[in-house]
């Protein structure tokens, strides 16, 4: 097979509601890959780091906006943000007042990829 898709409302919704396993559902096995939908005021996504799993991580806003603090600094989420985080820095994430929906691709650090655009 040299494709699948699936529609994210298609997903059964983890963990409260807050996560859906894209990467699960499509069968990737290069890659992690999730979507969080997080409420207003939800403390449900801890700080912490990656250093057990050594993944580089990238976080892409779709909806909404929020805060995430890394290694103690921190700054705006908007929609259409990328944010690239190293396995071992600590990152959380805070939603602002309407929500914030957004994706998160894992990789291991240490994968080569071919330098393309």
């Amino acid at each position: 097979m040299t494709y699948r898709f699936i529609d994210v409302q298609e997903l059964e919704p983890l963990f409260h509601g807050r996560v859906r396993a894209v990467r699960k559902a499509l069968e990737i096995e290069s890659f992690g890959v999730n979507e969080f939908e997080l409420t207003a005021g939800s403390t449900t996504y801890p700080e912490h780091d990656e250093l057990k799993t050594g993944q580089d991580e990238l976080f892409v806003v779709l909806e909404g906006s929020g805060t995430m603090t890394i290694d103690g600094e921190s700054f705006e989420l908007m929609p259409g943000r990328y944010v690239y985080v190293t396995p071992e820095s600590k990152r959380h994430i805070a939603p602002g007042p309407s929500g914030l929906r957004y994706v998160a691709f894992g990789a291991p650090a240490d994968a080569e990829h071919g330098g393309r655009i």
